[in-house]
């Protein structure tokens, strides 16, 4: 089994890698698990600095010479400091994450090298939500509020379309980001406890079909996993 080590954002996305990447791409030959940075009781979420996840990286590169290394993080809330995020604010919005993951394999070539798989996705993890709105809306609804699972679908819809069904587009406001739109028709929703959920029921070959990012960053992985 090919070993990958995700140096995930958050929380989230630690359990998003285990409960539904891991089982998916074992087939392929992948052991994938998901970590924060830190040592292991001061392990915390929130992209910090590029810094930080380099050393995080470096370290965890010279635990195994034949472990393949990722982070899973989003181009929003990256801060100025890491490779290729202030010159990607210009590129369009579909090709930002690229270019970032294109710049961070430049700035850990020497050391790592093809060990190397990064995953950024344009913003935050709930894009991944609107792929299906009528199964999302069938696992968050139960988080509470007063619209029916179908009520919640149906406003899901309607946000997606705004922005021609591209779902990595939704947008770049502390308002509208994809997480708090889901609040607004949700207010108990927990991204941990129903967002991964939701992702479970969905189906990663579903959710590969409507985010980009997550095609090319699994298609990868299993390119290595099979070779």
């Amino acid at each position: 089994m090919l070993d990958v080590l995700v140096v995930c954002e958050g929380q989230t996305e630690r359990e998003f890698c285990r409960s539904v990447i891991q089982p998916y791409v074992a087939n392929s030959g992948i052991a994938l698990a998901g970590t924060l940075v830190g040592k292991p009781q001061r392990k915390r979420g929130g992209i910090r600095p590029w810094s930080v996840y380099r050393s995080e990286l470096n370290r965890l590169a010279k635990e195994r010479d034949d472990r393949i290394l990722s982070v899973l993080v989003d181009f929003y809330a990256m801060p100025q400091c890491w490779p290729g995020r202030t010159k990607a604010q210009s590129k369009p919005i579909d090709e930002r994450g690229c270019h970032v993951e294109i710049e961070l394999r430049k700035e850990l070539a020497d050391e790592l090298g093809e060990r190397f798989v990064p995953c950024v996705q344009h913003h935050e993890f709930e894009t991944l939500l609107f792929v299906n709105p009528e199964i999302s809306a069938l696992s968050i609804a139960v988080a509470g509020g007063t619209m029916s699972p179908e009520d919640v679908a149906a406003q899901m819809v309607e946000i997606r379309e705004l922005f021609d069904d591209k779902v990595e587009r939704i947008n770049d406001s502390p308002e509208t980001a994809p997480s708090k739109r889901i609040l607004e028709l949700v207010p108990g929703y927990d991204k941990v406890a129903f967002g991964v959920t939701a992702t479970t029921d969905v189906g990663v070959d579903e959710l590969r079909s409507g985010c980009p990012w997550l095609d090319r960053w699994l298609t990868e992985l299993e390119a290595l996993g099979e070779a």
